[in-house]
């Protein structure tokens, strides 16, 4: 396969996140990075469109949960058949399954119509034939000015897995590419939907407790800058009755500023990723060994690790 078919490895990053369905094409859909499991703290990010967990995956795999397959017809799924695109998968399958919800773009619409009657294998081949998807999340791969021949992975590497999960037609379903189809984790009810994603996660979590403790959880949610500015202007045009709402839109105010902030620091970030420092590097330590202190350095480093 030609280099321009691979796919890089991303971090698990909501500012990555965020750039990577810009460049997509999605608007106003943002991601919040999870430090608990609490259905009440999940909540306070509401409406939260998708999860996507990753996990350390091991090939001895002791989960087990039972395909669904009578799923809805519906329900996007799609087998993972190429390597490090999990990530970008994941995300896919929270956004193609809240087509309803948010604006996909031309792209995603597109893509969604075009592979709606396909089978799970065929949407895989579908998304890693996407030059538009490929190229998004391949803009964030580090600059590489020596190229190493990539290797299978070996028994003691760590290798990380992205999975979804996601409402549907009154259901909450795991969607994993790694598996033949989607895991159905039973009906929400008139309850949130997260009331029953969160014990799903949990078990699975449960599964790798005695052995593993590196977990990480995002919330694909509605940008909240969309949601602040609609009430806002909500506030302004009831302000005209004469009521004083100057408290409320204040504290709006100052949450779209942190908003905006948080955004301007994800950039410098994203930049920051995509720079190669490696000429740095090089012209630093030249610089230390003409004035004769690149050697002692170096033997410090080596009496440290004896």
């Amino acid at each position: 396969r030609s280099l321009e078919m691979d796919w890089t490895t991303i971090e698990s990053d909501p500012g990555v996140f965020t750039e990577l369905v810009r460049n997509i094409g999605v608007k106003d859909v943002g991601f919040e990075e999870l430090y608990s499991l609490d259905v009440t703290d999940l909540v306070s990010v509401e409406p939260v469109l998708g999860l996507i967990f990753l996990f350390k995956w091991t090939r001895n795999d002791n989960y087990e949960a039972a395909i669904d397959h009578e799923a809805p017809l519906d329900l996007f799924f799609a087998k993972q058949v190429v390597t490090n695109a999990c990530a970008t998968q994941a995300i896919l399958s929270v956004l193609l399954n809240a087509h309803d919800r948010i604006e996909l773009g031309e792209e995603l619409s597109q893509f969604r119509e075009f592979t709606q009657e396909f089978d799970a294998e065929t949407k895989g081949l579908a998304v890693s034939n996407s030059e538009v998807i490929r190229t998004a999340h391949n803009s964030f791969a580090r600059p590489e000015p020596i190229v190493i021949q990539s290797r299978p992975a070996r028994e003691d590497d760590d290798v990380f897995h992205f999975v979804a999960y996601v409402p549907k037609n009154g259901f909450v379903f795991e969607l994993d590419g790694l598996r033949e189809g989607p895991i159905n984790h039973g009906p929400f009810g008139d309850s949130n939907w997260l009331e029953v994603a969160v014990p799903a996660i949990r078990r699975r979590i449960e599964n790798y407790a005695t052995q593993e403790i590196k977990f990480n959880l995002l919330a694909v949610t509605e940008d909240a800058r969309k949601r602040l500015c609609a009430r806002l202007a909500e506030l302004s045009a009831l302000g005209t009755s004469g009521a004083d709402f100057s408290g409320e839109k204040s504290a709006i105010e100052s949450r779209i500023e942190r908003e905006e902030a948080k955004e301007a620091r994800w950039r410098d970030e994203n930049i920051r990723r995509r720079h190669n420092y490696l000429p740095l590097i090089l012209s630093l330590l030249k610089e230390l060994a003409a004035k004769g202190e690149l050697q002692p350095l170096i033997d410090q480093a080596r009496a440290k690790h004896k």
